[in-house]
């Protein structure tokens, strides 16, 4: 059982420490204040008894997750964790603020793990007076069902810290991929965002609804991409006929710099998606707990954490 204490008590941060807890370690869940610890509680809970319901673990062993879990707001309770992992909104001024007031009370040996989706390692590292602890292990939505976390070094990261990074994160059956060097959005964020621009493009073109270009991705490569990988079926088609696409096509694809017109004009009219009911969708005409079901339903054969009897 290892020490860990996870700062930040929204979606990422509470996934994590399910995920801790679930491979039997020993969770300390810092967050702003009591509404920020009892929405923490909350997440934990909905998220042990999701996996209850659908089979994955049983009722004693959800209860023995929770025992091991304390939620604080006070800092002085993360100075005997021996790693820390940062799920603190995606703003370089707050992620460097916590790590300023977290390495007054954290043991020097610790590392802090950021799960930034995006932020490079080498500007988060800036904020901290010991740069060589600092490594990002950016992990997806949810995190505790989703295996795979990108890796990636700062030029200050000691090779203690990116060792004991590694065999924590191997201790939690994750798949790794370190990057060689960093980027901005690191490798799946870059994918990710590269064909959400181009949905929204098709959007704003008229050239589909949203259903409908969601079902282009459901009902075609999206179920190709759970089997096979994207540059192993780009290979597999022929770099000859991927040549003579790209030689027509990629001149016509989107190629915007910033937000784009659908964003924009949901996010001046305040439509953020499910919390507050409209965004690209009208969500107060969906299912919230189906689309839930639907996103975590094939990760849950992840889950291969020990049962209790």
């Amino acid at each position: 059982m290892r020490k860990v204490g996870v700062v930040g008590t929204g979606r990422m941060g509470s996934d994590t420490a399910t995920l801790l807890l679930g491979y039997g370690h020993d969770v300390v869940l810092l967050g702003t204040g009591e509404k920020s610890c009892e929405k923490g509680r909350a997440s934990v809970v909905q998220n042990l008894d999701e996996l209850v319901s659908h089979h994955v673990i049983s009722r004693p062993f959800a209860e023995g997750c929770l025992s091991r879990l304390k939620i604080v707001s006070d800092d002085a309770e993360m100075a005997d964790r021996d790693f820390i992992f940062e799920a603190v909104p995606e703003k370089i001024e707050v992620k460097t603020e916590v790590y300023r007031r977290l390495e007054r009370v954290c043991k020097p040996e610790a590392p802090f793990i950021s799960i930034t989706s995006g932020i490079v390692a080498d500007d988060l590292a800036q904020g901290l007076e010991n740069k060589g602890r600092l490594i990002v292990a950016h992990s997806w939505n949810p995190p505790h069902l989703i295996p795979l976390v990108e890796v990636v070094r700062s030029r200050f990261t000691t090779e203690e810290t990116f060792e004991k990074t590694m065999a924590l994160l191997l201790e939690l059956d994750r798949k790794i991929v370190v990057l060689k060097k960093g980027i901005p959005g690191f490798i799946g964020n870059r994918l990710m965002h590269a064909m959400y621009r181009e949905a929204l493009y098709l959007v704003e073109q008229g050239v589909a609804d949203p259903k409908d270009i969601d079902d282009t991705v459901l009902y075609s490569f999206g179920q190709r991409f759970s089997s096979v990988g994207l540059l192993e079926y780009y290979d597999s088609c022929g770099l000859d006929l991927q040549y003579d696409v790209q030689s027509y096509l990629l001149a016509d694809l989107c190629d915007a710099k910033g937000p784009q017109k659908p964003l924009v004009e949901c996010y001046k009219r305040g439509e953020f998606g499910p919390k507050t009911g409209k965004g690209i969708y009208d969500w107060s005409a969906k299912d919230f707990d189906d689309f839930r079901k639907r996103k975590h339903m094939p990760f849950f054969k992840y889950v291969n954490w020990e049962r209790s009897p």
